[in-house]
Protein backbone atom coordinates (compact mmCIF):
# COMPACT_ATOMS: atom_id res chain seq x y z
CA UNK A 1 0.00 0.00 0.00
CA UNK A 2 1.67 3.50 -0.74
CA UNK A 3 2.28 6.58 1.17
CA UNK A 4 -0.85 8.15 -0.37
CA UNK A 5 -3.24 5.58 0.45
CA UNK A 6 -2.36 5.42 4.01
CA UNK A 7 -2.97 9.32 4.43
CA UNK A 8 -5.78 8.69 1.86
CA UNK A 9 -7.58 6.33 4.67
CA UNK A 10 -6.22 8.13 7.96
CA UNK A 11 -8.02 11.16 6.47
CA UNK A 12 -11.21 9.51 5.78
CA UNK A 13 -13.01 10.38 9.32
CA UNK A 14 -11.67 13.57 9.11
CA UNK A 15 -13.40 14.42 5.94
CA UNK A 16 -16.33 12.55 6.58
CA UNK A 17 -16.49 14.71 9.94
CA UNK A 18 -16.16 17.98 7.82
CA UNK A 19 -18.91 16.69 5.44
CA UNK A 20 -21.35 16.09 8.86
CA UNK A 21 -23.20 18.97 8.79
CA UNK A 22 -25.09 18.29 5.31
CA UNK A 23 -25.25 14.58 5.85
CA UNK A 24 -26.89 14.85 9.06
CA UNK A 25 -28.89 17.80 7.75
CA UNK A 26 -30.48 15.65 4.89
CA UNK A 27 -30.65 12.36 7.17
CA UNK A 28 -32.64 14.52 10.13
CA UNK A 29 -35.13 15.75 7.48
CA UNK A 30 -35.03 12.26 5.00
CA UNK A 31 -34.83 9.74 7.72
CA UNK A 32 -37.91 8.42 9.94
CA UNK A 33 -37.41 10.13 13.33
CA UNK A 34 -36.31 7.25 15.27
CA UNK A 35 -34.15 5.85 12.33
CA UNK A 36 -32.60 8.87 12.13
CA UNK A 37 -31.94 9.34 16.07
CA UNK A 38 -29.81 5.95 15.98
CA UNK A 39 -28.08 6.20 12.83
CA UNK A 40 -26.67 9.60 13.33
CA UNK A 41 -25.72 8.79 16.90
CA UNK A 42 -23.81 6.02 15.77
CA UNK A 43 -22.35 8.21 13.05
CA UNK A 44 -21.39 10.55 15.77
CA UNK A 45 -19.33 8.14 17.87
CA UNK A 46 -17.60 5.92 14.86
CA UNK A 47 -16.58 9.56 13.59
CA UNK A 48 -14.99 10.54 16.92
CA UNK A 49 -13.75 7.15 18.09
CA UNK A 50 -12.15 6.36 14.70
CA UNK A 51 -10.19 9.86 14.63
CA UNK A 52 -9.50 9.69 18.30
CA UNK A 53 -7.72 5.90 17.22
CA UNK A 54 -5.89 7.50 14.89
CA UNK A 55 -4.80 10.31 17.18
CA UNK A 56 -3.20 8.16 19.29
CA UNK A 57 -1.33 5.75 16.84
CA UNK A 58 0.19 8.90 15.24
CA UNK A 59 1.27 9.44 19.26
CA UNK A 60 2.62 6.32 19.18
CA UNK A 61 4.60 6.26 16.11
CA UNK A 62 5.73 9.59 17.13
CA UNK A 63 7.08 8.06 20.18
CA UNK A 64 8.77 4.85 18.84
CA UNK A 65 10.43 7.09 17.01
CA UNK A 66 12.34 8.39 19.91
CA UNK A 67 15.66 7.07 20.50
CA UNK A 68 15.17 6.57 24.41
CA UNK A 69 11.88 4.91 24.05
CA UNK A 70 11.86 2.63 20.78
CA UNK A 71 14.64 -0.05 22.59
CA UNK A 72 11.76 -0.47 25.08
CA UNK A 73 9.82 -2.32 22.21
CA UNK A 74 12.96 -3.47 20.20
CA UNK A 75 12.22 -1.22 17.23
CA UNK A 76 14.71 0.35 14.86
CA UNK A 77 14.24 4.37 14.79
CA UNK A 78 16.09 4.90 11.67
CA UNK A 79 13.95 1.37 9.88
CA UNK A 80 10.58 2.87 11.16
CA UNK A 81 10.96 6.45 10.15
CA UNK A 82 11.85 4.95 6.80
CA UNK A 83 8.68 2.75 6.11
CA UNK A 84 5.94 4.43 8.64
CA UNK A 85 4.10 7.10 6.46
CA UNK A 86 3.76 9.63 9.27
CA UNK A 87 6.34 12.35 10.17
CA UNK A 88 7.06 12.27 13.64
CA UNK A 89 6.50 15.90 14.37
CA UNK A 90 2.82 15.23 12.51
CA UNK A 91 3.00 12.37 15.21
CA UNK A 92 3.52 14.66 18.17
CA UNK A 93 0.60 16.94 16.99
CA UNK A 94 -1.38 14.15 16.81
CA UNK A 95 -0.36 13.45 20.23
CA UNK A 96 -1.20 16.44 21.91
CA UNK A 97 -4.67 16.72 19.76
CA UNK A 98 -5.49 13.11 21.13
CA UNK A 99 -5.19 14.27 24.84
CA UNK A 100 -6.83 17.69 24.28
CA UNK A 101 -9.96 15.49 23.09
CA UNK A 102 -9.92 13.09 25.25
CA UNK A 103 -9.58 15.87 28.05
CA UNK A 104 -12.15 17.46 26.75
CA UNK A 105 -14.47 14.33 26.58
CA UNK A 106 -13.50 12.98 29.82
CA UNK A 107 -14.47 16.88 31.50
CA UNK A 108 -17.98 16.20 29.37
CA UNK A 109 -18.81 13.05 30.71
CA UNK A 110 -18.22 14.43 34.31
CA UNK A 111 -20.34 17.09 33.87
CA UNK A 112 -23.10 15.00 32.49
CA UNK A 113 -22.92 12.56 35.40
CA UNK A 114 -23.41 15.01 38.04
CA UNK A 115 -26.26 17.05 35.69
CA UNK A 116 -27.74 13.63 35.67
CA UNK A 117 -27.29 13.18 39.41
CA UNK A 118 -29.01 16.74 40.26
CA UNK A 119 -31.73 16.45 37.74
CA UNK A 120 -32.37 12.78 39.77
CA UNK A 121 -32.46 14.21 42.90
CA UNK A 122 -34.81 17.19 42.13
CA UNK A 123 -37.16 14.65 40.51
CA UNK A 124 -37.03 12.84 43.57
CA UNK A 125 -38.05 15.72 45.76
CA UNK A 126 -40.80 16.53 43.69
CA UNK A 127 -44.64 15.96 44.04
CA UNK A 128 -46.67 12.69 42.29
CA UNK A 129 -49.92 13.60 40.70
CA UNK A 130 -50.30 10.31 39.29
CA UNK A 131 -48.03 7.68 37.79
CA UNK A 132 -44.49 9.63 36.89
CA UNK A 133 -46.15 12.94 36.30
CA UNK A 134 -45.39 16.11 38.22
CA UNK A 135 -48.09 19.05 38.39
CA UNK A 136 -46.23 22.59 39.50
CA UNK A 137 -48.09 24.98 40.74
CA UNK A 138 -47.01 27.89 38.73
CA UNK A 139 -48.01 30.53 36.35
CA UNK A 140 -44.94 30.14 33.93
CA UNK A 141 -45.37 27.86 30.92
CA UNK A 142 -43.09 24.73 31.48
CA UNK A 143 -42.73 21.30 30.64
CA UNK A 144 -39.75 19.27 30.79
CA UNK A 145 -38.92 15.36 31.32
CA UNK A 146 -36.57 14.08 33.83
CA UNK A 147 -35.00 10.76 33.01
CA UNK A 148 -32.76 8.31 35.13
CA UNK A 149 -33.59 6.72 38.21
CA UNK A 150 -36.61 9.06 39.09
CA UNK A 151 -38.07 9.80 36.25
CA UNK A 152 -40.89 12.27 35.99
CA UNK A 153 -42.80 13.94 33.86
CA UNK A 154 -43.29 17.65 34.93
CA UNK A 155 -45.95 20.17 33.72
CA UNK A 156 -46.68 23.34 35.25
CA UNK A 157 -50.50 24.84 35.99
CA UNK A 158 -49.55 27.63 33.57
CA UNK A 159 -48.89 24.82 30.77
CA UNK A 160 -51.77 22.85 31.62
CA UNK A 161 -54.12 26.25 30.75
CA UNK A 162 -52.62 27.47 27.99
CA UNK A 163 -53.85 24.20 26.31
CA UNK A 164 -56.91 22.38 25.41
CA UNK A 165 -57.68 18.87 26.41
CA UNK A 166 -56.88 16.93 23.42
CA UNK A 167 -53.54 19.53 23.20
CA UNK A 168 -52.64 18.31 26.60
CA UNK A 169 -52.88 14.81 25.48
CA UNK A 170 -50.45 15.31 22.68
CA UNK A 171 -47.56 17.01 25.38
CA UNK A 172 -48.22 14.14 27.70
CA UNK A 173 -47.80 11.77 24.92
CA UNK A 174 -44.80 13.63 23.59
CA UNK A 175 -42.72 13.49 27.22
CA UNK A 176 -43.72 9.97 27.80
CA UNK A 177 -42.50 8.84 24.57
CA UNK A 178 -39.00 10.38 25.62
CA UNK A 179 -38.92 8.37 28.78
CA UNK A 180 -40.01 5.08 27.26
CA UNK A 181 -37.34 5.23 24.24
CA UNK A 182 -34.84 6.55 26.63
CA UNK A 183 -34.12 9.65 24.40
CA UNK A 184 -31.42 10.85 27.04
CA UNK A 185 -29.24 8.42 25.94
CA UNK A 186 -28.59 8.98 22.59
CA UNK A 187 -29.12 12.83 23.54
CA UNK A 188 -25.54 12.26 25.81
CA UNK A 189 -23.93 9.94 23.50
CA UNK A 190 -23.89 12.26 20.60
CA UNK A 191 -23.01 15.06 22.69
CA UNK A 192 -20.17 13.04 24.39
CA UNK A 193 -19.32 12.55 20.58
CA UNK A 194 -19.29 15.97 20.10
CA UNK A 195 -17.14 16.84 23.09
CA UNK A 196 -14.58 14.25 21.71
CA UNK A 197 -14.38 15.46 18.05
CA UNK A 198 -16.08 18.90 17.39
CA UNK A 199 -16.85 18.26 14.05
CA UNK A 200 -19.48 16.27 14.92
CA UNK A 201 -21.38 18.98 16.86
CA UNK A 202 -23.88 19.05 13.85
CA UNK A 203 -24.63 15.85 14.24
CA UNK A 204 -25.32 16.10 17.77
CA UNK A 205 -27.76 19.28 17.06
CA UNK A 206 -29.70 16.90 14.56
CA UNK A 207 -30.13 14.33 17.07
CA UNK A 208 -31.49 16.65 19.29
CA UNK A 209 -34.41 17.62 17.24
CA UNK A 210 -34.39 13.74 15.73
CA UNK A 211 -35.51 13.04 19.30
CA UNK A 212 -37.68 15.66 19.31
CA UNK A 213 -39.47 14.47 15.93
CA UNK A 214 -39.43 10.96 17.58
CA UNK A 215 -41.58 12.25 20.14
CA UNK A 216 -43.88 14.03 18.69
CA UNK A 217 -44.70 11.56 16.11
CA UNK A 218 -45.65 8.81 19.12
CA UNK A 219 -47.67 11.54 20.00
CA UNK A 220 -49.54 11.58 16.76
CA UNK A 221 -49.95 8.20 16.75
CA UNK A 222 -51.29 8.36 20.07
CA UNK A 223 -54.02 11.38 19.41
CA UNK A 224 -54.14 10.23 15.79
CA UNK A 225 -54.05 13.26 14.68
CA UNK A 226 -50.74 14.90 13.67
CA UNK A 227 -52.18 18.77 12.83
CA UNK A 228 -53.34 18.44 16.64
CA UNK A 229 -49.78 17.65 18.25
CA UNK A 230 -48.61 20.21 15.49
CA UNK A 231 -51.10 23.10 17.14
CA UNK A 232 -50.14 22.03 20.68
CA UNK A 233 -46.22 22.54 19.86
CA UNK A 234 -46.76 26.04 18.62
CA UNK A 235 -48.99 26.64 21.50
CA UNK A 236 -46.66 25.30 24.03
CA UNK A 237 -43.44 26.92 21.93
CA UNK A 238 -45.43 30.68 22.14
CA UNK A 239 -46.45 30.38 25.89
CA UNK A 240 -42.73 29.10 27.15
CA UNK A 241 -41.24 32.14 25.77
CA UNK A 242 -42.10 34.14 28.43
CA UNK A 243 -39.29 33.65 31.07
CA UNK A 244 -39.86 31.17 33.72
CA UNK A 245 -37.87 28.82 35.82
CA UNK A 246 -35.07 26.77 33.74
CA UNK A 247 -35.56 23.18 33.72
CA UNK A 248 -32.35 21.42 35.47
CA UNK A 249 -29.61 20.42 33.56
CA UNK A 250 -29.94 16.83 32.19
CA UNK A 251 -33.83 17.46 31.62
CA UNK A 252 -35.50 17.07 27.71
CA UNK A 253 -37.71 19.94 26.85
CA UNK A 254 -39.01 20.17 23.77
CA UNK A 255 -40.69 23.63 22.98
CA UNK A 256 -37.90 25.31 22.02
CA UNK A 257 -35.72 22.87 19.74
CA UNK A 258 -36.63 23.47 16.20
CA UNK A 259 -40.44 24.38 16.66
CA UNK A 260 -40.66 25.69 13.52
CA UNK A 261 -39.21 22.49 11.80
CA UNK A 262 -41.16 20.01 13.60
CA UNK A 263 -44.33 22.19 12.95
CA UNK A 264 -43.64 21.66 9.14
CA UNK A 265 -42.95 18.26 9.53
CA UNK A 266 -46.28 17.04 11.26
CA UNK A 267 -47.92 19.57 8.76
CA UNK A 268 -46.88 17.66 5.97
CA UNK A 269 -46.91 13.83 4.52
CA UNK A 270 -43.46 12.39 5.90
CA UNK A 271 -41.36 12.16 3.61
CA UNK A 272 -38.93 8.86 3.15
CA UNK A 273 -35.84 7.81 1.06
CA UNK A 274 -33.75 5.03 0.83
CA UNK A 275 -30.65 7.18 -0.24
CA UNK A 276 -30.62 8.81 2.98
CA UNK A 277 -30.40 5.24 4.95
CA UNK A 278 -27.78 4.60 2.43
CA UNK A 279 -25.89 7.39 2.58
CA UNK A 280 -25.37 7.70 6.51
CA UNK A 281 -24.90 3.75 6.87
CA UNK A 282 -22.29 4.22 3.99
CA UNK A 283 -20.26 6.73 6.18
CA UNK A 284 -20.11 4.31 9.51
CA UNK A 285 -19.30 1.31 7.52
CA UNK A 286 -16.60 3.40 5.76
CA UNK A 287 -15.51 5.07 8.18
CA UNK A 288 -14.81 1.97 10.45
CA UNK A 289 -13.19 0.20 7.21
CA UNK A 290 -10.66 2.99 6.55
CA UNK A 291 -9.45 3.26 10.51
CA UNK A 292 -9.39 -0.34 10.28
CA UNK A 293 -7.08 -0.99 7.04
CA UNK A 294 -5.20 2.25 7.89
CA UNK A 295 -4.41 0.51 11.88
CA UNK A 296 -3.44 -2.66 10.66
CA UNK A 297 -1.22 -1.39 7.73
CA UNK A 298 0.29 0.66 10.18
CA UNK A 299 0.89 -2.21 12.60
CA UNK A 300 2.35 -4.58 9.73
CA UNK A 301 4.73 -2.05 9.22
CA UNK A 302 5.76 -0.90 12.84
CA UNK A 303 6.46 -4.99 13.20
CA UNK A 304 8.86 -4.96 10.19
CA UNK A 305 10.88 -2.51 12.02
CA UNK A 306 11.48 -4.12 15.06
CA UNK A 307 15.41 -4.52 15.15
Amino acid sequence: MTRECVVALAATPVALGALSSRLSRHAAVRLAPAAATVLLTAFALTVALSTGLLLCLAAVIALAETPGLSGLSHWSPGELRAVVPVPAEAGAVGGVLAAVLLASAAVHLARTVRDARRASAVAASLPRSGGGLSVMENDAVIAYTIPGRHRRIVVSTGMLRSLSAVQRRALLAHETSHLRHRHHRYVQLARLAAAANPLVRPVSRAVDLAVERWADENAAVEVGDRRTVAHALAAAALASAAPGPAPPAGSLGGARTGVADRVGFLLRPPVRHRLAYALVTAGIVLCWTATCVAVGHIHGLMELAEA
